[in-house]
């Protein structure tokens, strides 16, 4: 007998927990070197309480702050759902379909020379979305500081996250300024403020703020949410998600620049 379709319902959690709380994440590009922007997720990640399956990616290391670090993603362990993305732009088509193969379902991309950097950047960042869906993997990104989710998934290089504590709370943020991620948790903390999880949109190649918070949405833990906007991409996917967190008794608000 075939086994049945996953319904819209569990895709929608499939994608959240790959999301906010994926069963292990791969750091494709992490660094020993802690002066680095790419050695701190691993750091945030381990300092945070972060329980899942840990893969460093990179070649030229055998081990990362005492964790096994692998040459490829092909080598790395299986159980993976999530990888943070931090090479080269060149280098992350490949990667991308690289996650295709191996299962993973969220691919967050840091890196950046994509639809900011001109025609040659929106071209790179097309072939990457045309890549993502090919492998039928989901991107956040590129050009996102990363996902933090305070039940201890901290995968993100913001320094905002070089604190003892995340501070905890009812609030779910997706911001398309990496920047006012950082300024959210510190300011947050400062009031006694906290937050469940926060999604950096970045570039929006894929994933955009409407579908992401539209997830959120079905979250236990988050009783609002929060947006930070510069543009409207997708007008449409941002109304049905706020109508859907009406009737479910979520209030939305949204900061709009200009």
């Amino acid at each position: 007998m075939a086994t049945p379709a996953p319904t819209p319902a569990e895709d929608a959690d499939t994608l959240r927990k790959a999301i906010v709380a994926p069963s292990g994440v791969a750091l494709i590009g992490a660094s020993a070197d802690l002066t680095k922007t790419t050695a701190r997720p691993l750091r945030y990640l381990n300092r945070h309480g972060y329980a899942g399956l840990i893969a460093p990616i990179n070649p030229g290391r055998d081990q990362i702050d005492g964790l096994k670090a692998w040459p490829s993603l092909m080598e790395a362990p299986d159980g993976l759902s999530h990888a943070f993305v931090m090479c080269r732009a060149d280098d992350v088509q490949d990667v991308v379909r690289q996650c295709g193969a191996r299962g993973i379902t969220v691919a967050t991309i840091l890196s950046d020379g994509f639809a900011e950097a001109g025609p040659e950047g929106a071209a790179r960042q097309a072939a990457v979305a045309a890549e993502a869906r090919r492998a039928g993997v989901r991107l956040i990104g590129p050009n996102s500081i990363g996902v933090i989710d305070t039940d201890g998934f901290a995968c993100s290089a913001n320094a905002a996250l070089d604190i003892e504590g995340l501070p905890k709370g009812p609030y779910a943020v997706v911001s398309q300024s990496g920047s006012m991620i950082g300024a959210l948790i510190s300011q947050g903390a400062a009031r006694g403020i906290g937050f469940s999880s926060l999604v950096s949109i970045g570039n929006e190649a894929d994933l955009g703020v409407g579908e992401v918070a539209d997830i959120l949405v079905d979250d236990a833990e988050t009783s609002a949410i929060l947006l930070f906007l510069e543009t409207i991409r997708d007008p449409a996917a941002l109304g049905a998600m706020a109508r859907r967190a009406y009737t479910a008794g979520k209030p939305v608000i949204a900061y709009k620049l200009g």
